[in-house]
Parts: structure tokens; sequence; C-alpha cells
């Protein structure tokens, strides 16, 4: 007999967006969502609580044999964070006091979650559609772009917003997604719609190496038992390469 996957439900839906969702990413603690919008904002919300934190309501799912009501929490957002004027692309939320987004207006922005302001703006002059916090000292912002390019910037570097490392010549199409790995300071994964998935070194000019497993464009990626990469594509297919040297 063939195991069937439990059927899980979700116990709370968050609503106040005013358009499609495009990202989201936790709180180091738990505590709390962020996410991203077409509405060019940033919603945060809590997850955990009593039913006092949203109003619940019933729904219906339909079983084989009749009917059965259940029960979730529906909640608003605590706070919404103002600031791009276009899609907000990726969200990244490596500490708890702050989240790092890009978006299709061409920048990169740092939040303070206390207060809802930006830290940090850059602005690269190309549609930015992810973002990741890693390297060294997990202090290096990575980006991938519209144009193929997937650049890197040392945000405690004063003066300057130019990037301090830029691969461009490898990717032939939009750079759906990048990944740190969560260990080594000086590799990370990028995805593209060119249907490759690139590992780099920063201490290499090209890609140490390029996995070609897709048919279509590749959408996501994230490290695998560290030494391998799971990607997802367009070909409804999801790769995992492992054996990489890092």
């Amino acid at each position: 007999t063939l195991d069937v996957p439990a059927r899980t439900y979700a116990f709370k839906v968050l609503r106040g967006h005013g358009a499609a969702v495009q990202c989201v990413s936790s709180q180091p603690s738990g505590n709390m969502v962020c996410s991203g919008s077409w509405d060019n904002t940033i919603n945060l919300w809590k997850t955990s609580g009593s039913d006092a934190d949203g109003d619940t309501i019933s729904i219906k799912k339909r079983k084989k044999k009749g009917e059965s009501k259940e029960t979730l929490t529906e909640g608003a957002a605590v706070s919404t964070i103002v600031g791009h004027t276009n899609c907000v692309s990726s969200v990244v939320w490596p500490e708890d006091d702050t989240i790092y987004s890009a978006s299709w207006d061409h920048s990169i922005r740092i939040w303070d979650v206390e207060s809802g302001k930006a830290t940090w703006n850059m602005f690269c002059g190309k549609v930015l559609n992810s973002v990741d916090v890693g390297g060294e000292n997990s202090a290096l912002i990575a980006a991938g772009a519209s144009d193929a390019t997937l650049r890197i910037w040392d945000p405690r570097r004063p003066g300057t917003l130019a990037p301090v490392y830029q691969f461009s010549s490898d990717h032939t199409s939009w750079i759906s997604a990048c990944k740190w790995h969560n260990k080594s300071w000086f590799h990370l994964a990028s995805a593209s719609y060119d249907g490759k998935v690139m590992l780099w070194d920063l201490r290499t000019a090209w890609p140490v190496s390029v996995i070609e497993s897709h048919s279509d464009k590749v959408l996501c990626v994230d490290w695998w038992r560290g030494d391998g990469v799971i990607s997802g594509g367009a070909d409804s297919k999801l790769c995992v390469a492992s054996g990489i040297s890092v």
C-alpha cells in the first residue's frame, strides 16, 4: 500500500495586504513573521497567542463522508512598513530587530522593526528579485536582479553604496533566488530563469559549479545537508545535487 500524506490545515489566516503576497520570512525568535506584497508594503504579524489575538471563524472542509466544520483564527497585521514604491519581492529576517527587503523599485532596504524606519537604502537601477544575508559575520547582503547579475554589498563600509562583489557574466536571464551557505562565509547559490543553478565562492571570479538539471526557469534554491543544493523550477521539478565541495 502507498503511504498517503497527512492533510494539514492552517490554524490561522492573516489578512491585511491589498494585493498578492510575494514573500515571507519568520523572526528568529519565532514570535512574528513578515510578508512582502505587490501592494508595496511589508506587514508584520503575530502567529501565536490566544484567540483574543484575532477573530475566530468557522470553515467547512468536505470529507469523503459528510462535512465537518473546523475553526481557525483570522488575524490582522500588528504593523505595516511603508517605503517601497513597487512590489516587495523578497524579505529576510535574520535578527529580531532587523528586516532586509528587496523590491522591484530597484532598492534594497534595511528596516528597524520597532520604529518601522529604514536605516539603510541602496538603489542599484535594476529590478531586484531576491535578497539574502550571510557571509562574513552574517553582514553581507546578496541580491539577484533582472540584468542577470548577482551583487553583494557590505553595509558596514562607510561612504559607498557600490557592491563589494559582482558576478555578471555567467547567468543569461533574471536571477530569481540567491542563498548564502549557513556555515561558510564564502559560498552562496543563485537560481535563474536561464534554467541554471550556480554555486559561488567569493574567493574566485567565476562559479565553482553550474547545475543544469532543469528544463525551464529555476524559481527557488536552498542549501541541503551542507554539501547539497535543492532547487525548484517552472518545469514542476525539484532537483537535488549533492557532493559539492564547500
